[in-house]
């Protein structure tokens, strides 16, 4: 008869270090969900500048107290819930384990006792039943670390954030074994006990202090509101645990949990389901309490724009970890029951069985606006639009220089919108100021991708609303206080809820049609927008932006830059028609819409912004016409995906050079005498918009392994910026080409001027905007202001204002 050595070998019970490890690895299996979203949450607090500057606009406080206080408050419920629910859902893993492990070692030897079990698996017990408080450590220490990295900034911090977590969590487990040991002595546990109440009333007393005096700002007392958590979290665990031990001895509440039948055992009934031993009554009702809030501010925050934004990204994230890492241990605690990997199915199925495609690009019927279905056919080409913009400016007659404006905007989220709007909000402001010819009257065109797309997006739509306003230097402020507001939240909640749980089966039914695109579409749409010029994304389409034939347009081209999934094709939302001859065969995106169907301008502008993971690709469905009226082949649908332009042009210099190369074409053969004059005055002046690091990239070495294994990724990611420097340069010196042989193809002169937000490495003194600068669709205060100094301060900027932008008398 064997003695019950059922998951381990005689040899492993003589080596103890081989069995501590075996042991250790499999908890670490058994525990995976949990931590995986402590491992995740550490990444993303301390490796990403992106969730930095989460963190740091936490420290950030503005508004009314009331507001101030909702949101700090929900911020201390985002941490309790995420270490009481790892902590608890990790216990009841572990008892199930513990349970059925039980089961198969009583099968195989019926007659060992309770007490023989404990002794040959008290390593086993020990790792079951300690492993969970320490993951609810490593919970508060992931939030110490990520804030101490704020503190102190070091070099060594940021690059071994795990080693520090590992050293932390095991000087926290010695410190909870001497807890366990005092909270067993009467003296000592009664001081505890005392500790722990005070300790608890402490805290909605700081989070009244910190957001009435603003200490919420100083990321020490921060520290110190976390350290009081770990205080009560350590001291409740370890007290009731000793609660647990004299509970256990009394036979009435094991009389109340075999009683079946009666209401007030209703919760017994559950607790029995998990196996969970009586006296854990009191942990049980405070893990569905606290559950049961965390859960209202999640849910929240997915179905409110209102609610996600006055949440804030930190604390959703932290919410969103837990409810994702509960669902991981239920489905581990269902496992661990029933003895079947519900894991492997649930990714069998969901990889093999449809999911409904919530992805869908957002159209609108044109004839519901009294709109013609086939307007978008009716837009020009570049050679009208032109002739046009050119002929409908005769002060050009009584000039010598007259600028044409090229607009190119990098890609990089909010931090480039907000960037790129604030850099034409204060060009446009400077030539109101001056009191000559705006700067918008000589911009020709405006090319974007990602968020520099959003940014000229939101500029054109300015220039589309003002409509008879009078002119006042308020661009620059309107662009910036719309660009500045949280869009990351409520596309994080969509991300981090419905988009996850529609790879679910049976769940994924439940699921809207509106995913994190729609909701990072919604977030522009809904923002506040009360500067003097509106952006007015909330009631603002596409088919308002187009040039028509036979009509003059007052308003620059506009080129969004995207990118096809399947083959790669860049793609362009344009408000001209492309012809694709003159552009290489560029995919026409607004040609794929279906007769009748336009999209609104928020769409097109997160459309060249769909950089996954956070934006999905937007599938767009177009009719493939029957071949020669065959019957065989009938009309049919095409689904396109596409997603950020950056894959293949993040400037859009690209599209811009095909255009200057179409416009130079038109002034090297025109015939009208008036229009060929006019056209030998222009000066193209191309502005690049960029806000990314420049300068070259430092070749460092690759190993063995990574070259073996991961050599095709890393060239194909490095093509992708590649590909980005060469449409640039191409760009850069096709222009410098033309400055020796402008008057050859017509024009004036050409040039190139690029408005960097970081330093320009041409510029010798151009050395104070070192960042960094989070790409995000969320900025804090602190690097908005940073962006605001080099508002101010760029030098290529302060010397096109002083130069002045208006022509040349």
């Amino acid at each position: 008869m064997q003695t019950g050595k059922v998951f381990f070998s005689d040899s492993l019970q003589k080596y103890p270090l081989i069995r501590f490890l075996a042991n250790l690895l499999r908890c670490f299996w058994l525990f995976f969900p949990s931590l995986l979203f402590v491992v995740l949450a550490l990444v993303c607090f301390t490796q990403l500048s992106q969730g930095k500057d989460i963190l740091i606009s936490f420290t950030e406080t503005s508004g009314t107290f009331g507001g101030i206080l909702l949101s700090k408050f929900i911020f201390a419920v985002a941490i309790i819930f995420w270490v009481y629910v790892s902590w608890y859902a990790s216990r009841m893993v572990a008892y199930i384990k513990e349970f059925r492990h039980r089961e198969s070692v009583s099968e195989l030897n019926p007659g060992l006792s309770t007490a023989g079990y404990d002794a040959i698996f008290a390593m086993e017990l020990r790792f079951l039943h300690r492993f969970p408080r320490i993951i609810g450590y490593a919970c508060i220490l992931v939030v110490l670390l990520s804030l101490t990295i704020l503190l102190i900034n070091k070099k060594w911090i940021i690059q071994q954030p795990f080693p520090i977590l590992i050293i932390a969590v095991f000087i926290l487990w010695l410190a909870d074994r001497q807890m366990i040991r005092l909270s067993s002595y009467g003296k000592q546990g009664v001081l505890l006990k005392i500790i722990l109440w005070l300790s608890a009333f402490l805290l909605p007393f700081l989070l009244i202090l910190y957001s009435a005096t603003g200490l919420f700002r100083k990321v020490p007392y921060i520290i110190v509101l976390v350290v009081i958590m770990l205080v009560v979290y350590m001291l409740y665990i370890n007290l009731r645990r000793h609660r647990m031990d004299v509970l256990a001895k009394t036979s009435s509440i094991r009389a109340a949990y075999e009683i079946t039948g009666s209401w007030d055992t209703f919760m017994y009934k559950w607790m029995r389901f998990y196996h969970l031993p009586p006296e854990e009554k009191g942990y049980f009702i405070a893990f569905n309490c606290i559950c049961a809030i965390g859960l209202a501010a999640y849910s929240s925050a997915i179905f409110s724009l209102a609610a996600s934004t006055r949440i804030g990204p930190f604390p959703f994230v932290l919410l969103a970890f837990t409810v994702l890492m509960g669902f991981g241990n239920i489905i581990t605690a269902l496992s661990c029951k029933y003895r079947i990997s519900l894991h492997f199915f649930i990714f069998v199925f969901a990889a093999l069985l449809p999911t409904p495609d919530h992805h869908k690009v957002r159209t609108e019927s044109l004839s519901a606006r009294n709109l013609p279905p086939n307007i978008y056919k009716d837009r020009q080409d570049i050679k009208e639009y032109f002739n046009n913009w050119v002929a409908s400016r005769p002060e050009i007659d009584s000039c010598s220089n007259y600028p044409l404006y090229i607009v190119l905007a990098n890609g990089g989220a909010s931090r480039s919108a907000y960037w790129v709007a604030s850099v034409l909000g204060k060009l446009e402001d400077a030539s109101i100021q001056k009191g000559g010819l705006r700067f918008s009257k000589q911009l020709f065109c405006l090319s974007g991708t990602s968020g520099g797309g959003v940014g000229i997006t939101g500029f054109y739509s300015m220039l589309l609303h003002q409509g008879d306003k009078p002119a006042t230097p308020s661009f620059e402020n309107s662009a910036r206080n719309f660009l500045r507001q949280d869009y990351l939240t409520f596309t994080l909640a969509r991300m981090l809820g419905p988009d996850f749980f529609n790879y679910i089966p049976v769940l994924n039914l439940l699921v809207s049609d509106e995913d994190r695109a729609d909701a990072l579409e919604e977030a522009f749409e809904n923002a506040k927008d009360e500067g003097s010029y509106s952006v007015g994304f909330d009631a603002t389409y596409f088919d308002q932006c187009i040039t028509r034939k036979g009509h003059r347009s007052d308003l620059p081209i506009l080129f969004i830059n995207t990118t096809r999934v399947k083959d790669g094709n860049p793609g362009i939302i344009s408000s001209i028609v492309l012809a694709p001859d003159l552009f290489n065969r560029r995919i026409d995106v607004i040609d794929l819409l279906q007769p009748d169907k336009t999209i609104r301008l928020s769409t097109a502008a997160i459309l060249g912004a769909r950089f996954p993971f956070i934006s999905p690709a937007g599938r767009i469905d177009s009719y493939k016409p029957r071949v020669a009226d065959n019957e065989k082949n009938p009309d049919s649908l095409r689904s396109h995906y596409f997603v950020d332009g950056g894959y293949f042009d993040n400037s859009g210099a690209g599209v811009v050079q095909e255009m200057m190369r179409a416009i130079l074409q038109i002034t090297a053969s025109a015939k009208d005498s008036l229009l060929k004059k006019r056209f030998s005055k222009l000066s193209i002046v191309v502005l690049h918009i960029t806000n990314s690091p420049q300068g070259s990239i430092p070749l460092k070495p690759i190993g063995p392994f990574v070259n073996d294994l991961l050599a095709p990724l890393l060239t194909i990611t490095g093509a992708f910026d590649m590909q980005t420097t060469v449409n640039d340069r191409r760009l850069m010196t096709y222009i410098k080409d033309l400055q020796g042989r402008a008057t050859q193809f017509g024009i004036k002169s050409a040039n190139y001027n690029p408005i960097h937000l970081y330093n320009d490495p041409e510029i010798a003194g151009d050395t104070l905007s070192n960042g960094p600068f989070a790409m995000n669709w969320f900025i804090s205060d602190s690097v908005r202001h940073q962006m605001d100094r080099r508002l101010q301060q760029q030098p290529r900027l302060l010397n096109i204002i002083q130069q002045g932008t208006g022509p040349v008398k």
